[in-house]
């Protein structure tokens, strides 16, 4: 933990669990496209043997439609409630937030648009095919980067999620949602 009184400047949260409920991302855009049972057996083998192969063969059903559709597929997605009164009355107090998730950057950069935020991490879906994987040892990482780019000491670090087992960076807090 920070100091006494050491004011939080920057709240990373995950978008899954976090803020949303219901369907997570990929389920909501699997049950769209008619593979949510392939999408439930491949979260089922948590933690994935292999999520890179999980990720290539969910690309192949989003490559395989028009990016409306993938895109259609978010509203299905629920905030959490309050989430985007949370998230507002951070950034009226000048608490820079961000959204950090392994799931598609496309998903994260959305739900970052809708609540106002600007600053999010995600897998992403590259033009040519290929996909830059974001796990979650990645979280602190980038968390921390984004920090120290703006001048954010790490005990004025907040991390929000639900997800096991992920390092925190610096003096990054950790707190269940």
């Amino acid at each position: 933990m920070g100091r006494v009184g050491t004011r939080v400047r920057l709240v990373a949260f995950d978008l899954d669990g976090t803020l949303t409920r219901g369907d997570t991302v990929c389920e909501a855009i699997a049950r769209r496209i008619g593979r949510l049972e392939r999408m439930r057996e491949i979260e089922r083998l948590t933690p994935l043997p292999d999520p890179r192969a999980a990720r290539e063969e969910m690309a192949s059903w989003y490559r395989a439609r028009p990016q409306h559709e993938i895109l259609d597929a978010l509203t299905d997605v629920r905030l959490a409630p309050r989430a985007e009164e949370g998230v507002r009355k951070l950034r009226e107090a000048g608490v820079v937030v961000a959204i950090v998730s392994i799931t598609w950057l496309f998903a994260v950069e959305r739900f970052a648009a809708r609540l106002g935020v600007v600053h999010c991490a995600g897998t992403k879906m590259v033009d040519d095919g290929r996909i830059e994987h974001f796990f979650a040892p990645d979280k602190p990482r980038w968390v921390s980067a984004l920090a120290a780019r703006l001048g954010i000491a790490p005990d004025q670090v907040a991390g929000v999620g639900d997800s096991t087992g992920v390092p925190h960076a610096g003096g990054a807090r950790r707190h269940a949602a």
